[in-house]
């Protein structure tokens, strides 16, 4: 294996690690801001707030993204694997 090639995989699995992480972080961090904001307008501070919407938000994501993010995930593992032979070559 030479150096594009092991650059080339490492860009892939940066990647997939985005594909994967960014529609829960995009999630978390929309949902965080919107209580934020609404902290600072109304002068409440209940930590309770804050998670539970979170913790909500990345549960309904992950539902309705699993299938993708699971297909995703088996499509660059099965890449990876169907690699591995012509790294001996």
């Amino acid at each position: 294996m030479n150096i594009d090639t092991a650059l080339f995989w490492v860009q892939e699995m940066l990647t997939a690690v985005v594909v994967l992480c960014a529609p829960v972080m995009i999630a978390a961090v929309s949902v965080g801001l919107g209580i934020a904001i609404f902290q600072a307008a109304t002068s409440i501070q209940e930590m309770t707030l804050t998670y539970v919407p979170k913790m909500i938000a990345v549960v309904a994501v992950l539902f309705f993204m699993f299938g993708f993010m699971l297909q995703f995930a088996i499509d660059f593992t099965t890449r990876a694997f169907e690699f591995i032979p012509q790294i001996a070559l």
